[in-house]
């Protein structure tokens, strides 16, 4: 029994992005965020040859030479570092670059065969709509997509990774001193992302595309990494935001008749804004917020300083004056600072006088004592 159009490009539109995010949640968390730039973009090269010599997108060589090339790349990265004084990011730009420009140049200039219905937009861009027509036939009976089995095959070597070397991953991820003094774990571990990160691109481009692939394996884990820093959460966290996405661009694009792959990374850079805005412990407002507050606070500070001190007559009927004159304040902020505190029982009044509580006093010391470790 076939599934219908929408609900297979659905479900391999997920299964593709949560196959890309999870190695996505792992580089997120090294950093090193233009391994999957320089993966992505050096994937196009195998692709390229594959459909020269095959002229299919349902050719398992178009996974295995995209796998290739992508990791061929990373460890000519690493190989030139190590053997050069070549440092930064650019080394990784250029030999993506050029990569990716060898691979644009071997699918321009290459027929490929006619019954493929390929189109070079579709390695560009991506088309989610066109896999549910790369079918899968035994004995002549159609049992699904190609994508379908393909992203779940990739998805499912993706867990099994992550299941048996989560210790690895945990290790690198939350003590990268320790993981970099033990030279086997830490390559394993750029051994294991390699493989993970080049099988989901090479799979993932015909949903995707090669220049948005990159948006699906970094920017669910990007905007999750704004909510937790564990790793484990981190990655079920990034696996939810590109799922959502996912269903937020399809049931946009679909009805509306434009790119669904395109919708999908607009999805998930609204996600990623809105996150950097409005996210709970390291949002814009947040921050905002709270330098507001220490703000605030601090101006509380240096009103109960000047009252423990007495360098100003402290007389309640000219106190707030007497304040917003020595420190240039208006009046207004003076006084909602003298009531706030009143209010808050770290001011009284004492024969006519404005002074400290035993309680302000106290606080005001630990302050100026924290002040001072600080220092």
């Amino acid at each position: 029994m076939m599934l219908s159009i929408e609900f297979e490009i659905v479900v391999v539109i997920i299964l593709s992005a949560i196959t890309c995010s999870i190695p996505g949640a792992f580089l997120v968390m090294r950093k090193n965020y233009y391994a999957a730039d320089t993966t992505n973009r050096s994937a196009m090269l195998g692709i390229a040859v594959a459909l020269i010599f095959t002229s299919y997108l349902s050719s398992p060589l178009v996974i295995i030479l995209g796998s290739l090339t992508a990791g061929l790349a990373m460890m000519l990265v690493k190989k030139i570092k190590q053997i050069t004084s070549f440092r930064g990011k650019g080394l990784s730009i250029i030999i993506s670059s050029a990569f990716l420009c060898f691979g644009i140049l071997a699918a321009s200039n290459f027929s490929f065969n006619q019954s493929s219905n390929f189109d070079l937009s579709i390695i560009y861009l991506g088309e989610t709509a066109f896999t549910y027509f790369n079918r899968v036939r035994v004995f002549g009976v159609d049992i699904g997509s190609y994508a379908l089995y393909a992203v779940s095959i990739v998805l499912i070597i993706n867990i099994i990774l992550v299941t048996l070397y989560y210790k690895e991953f945990k290790i690198d991820g939350v003590d990268k001193t320790y993981a970099a003094s033990i030279e086997k774990k830490e390559s394993t571990i750029d051994f294991l992302l390699l493989i993970m990160t080049s099988l989901s691109v090479s799979v993932s481009f015909q949903t995707a595309g090669i220049f948005m692939t990159t948006a699906f394996i970094l920017g669910p884990a990007a905007t999750a990494l704004f909510y937790t820093k564990r790793l484990i959460t981190l990655a079920f966290v990034s696996v939810f935001i590109s799922s959502v996405a996912c269903l937020a661009g399809f049931g946009l694009a679909w009805p509306n008749e434009v790119s669904i792959s395109g919708t999908i990374v607009s999805f998930i850079g609204l996600l990623f804004i809105v996150s950097v805005i409005f996210s709970p412990e390291m949002g814009i407002l947040k921050k905002y917020f709270d330098n507001l507050t220490s703000q605030k606070r601090l101006e509380e500070y240096i009103i109960m300083d000047i009252l423990n001190s007495s360098k100003i007559d402290c007389l309640e009927k000219n106190i707030n004056e007497n304040i917003s004159s020595s420190l240039n304040w208006k009046v207004m902020k003076v006084s909602y600072i003298m009531n706030k505190l009143k209010a808050e029982k770290k001011i009284e009044i004492v024969n006519e006088k404005v002074q400290l509580t035993e309680e302000g006093r106290n606080i005001l010391n630990k302050f100026i004592a924290a002040q001072h470790c600080f220092y």
